[in-house]
């Protein structure tokens, strides 16, 4: 198991914030064993995200300090389950949830078992781990946007980065999140999106749960609901 500790910043955390600190605390757990994206990367490899599924128990505090904890499970099917807690200054725990991560080819964009690469990680089973994350939630479609893929929006990977799809799908579909706290995220990375291309996101909302759905040039690219708390 990986820990550190983090601030939360002054503002709180955006939804994107919040899942930058979920993928710098992945790559941090893998670095341990070189096995970072930078690492990949000179294999001619790289890390990928499938699935997120995040619980939040409280809207988290400006300034409080965070215990964060993450693990990976055994690898199956190419696929690692990535579990996330984190605890607050009392110890209780303020977010849950896990991760489906895989290592992929980076010239043929396709799963790869990481042992055929000699590639290793460290995995383990200790009885906390997080149920299996689930599909997104859907609700009836009522709007839509166009959304093109900029510089800004890749990572070293040359795609869209998993926490841009947070900032691409609040700011041209909810437009309030200055106001509103995530509760609940989940989301399916089904194909990547590169510089240039254009991205059809189908979006509604019922009983405060925001479900979207982009399309792109290979097909459906991801699908996502967010829960905000209400107090």
């Amino acid at each position: 198991m990986y820990e550190k500790r983090i601030k939360v910043p002054s503002r709180g955390f955006s939804t994107s914030q919040l899942f930058h600190e979920l993928q710098e605390l992945s790559g941090e757990a893998a670095a341990v064993w070189h096995a970072s994206g930078s690492d990949l990367r000179e294999i001619g490899l790289m890390w990928i995200v499938v699935r997120y599924d995040i619980q939040l128990q409280r809207i988290l505090n400006p300034g409080e300090t965070l215990m964060l904890q993450t693990w990976a499970q055994p690898v199956r099917h190419r696929m690692s389950q990535r579990n996330y807690l984190f605890y607050d200054e009392k110890d209780h725990c303020v977010l849950s949830g896990a991760g489906i991560w895989a290592v992929s080819d980076r010239a043929s964009r396709t799963m790869v078992n990481p042992a055929d690469y000699d590639l290793f990680f460290g995995t383990e089973v200790n009885g906390k781990e997080l149920p299996k994350p689930g599909q997104p939630y859907k609700v009836p479609f009522t709007g839509s946007f166009l959304y093109q893929v900029s510089e800004p929006d890749l990572d070293i990977n040359c795609h869209m980065n998993n926490t841009r799809y947070f900032d691409m799908a609040e700011g041209n579909a909810i437009r309030t999140t200055d106001q509103l706290c995530l509760k609940q995220a989940r989301v399916a990375y089904v194909n990547e999106a590169r510089l240039g291309e254009r991205l059809d996101v189908s979006f509604g909302m019922c009983d405060n749960i925001w479900s979207f759905s982009g399309d792109g040039p290979r097909g459906n690219c991801f699908q996502m609901s967010l829960e905000y708390f209400t107090d």
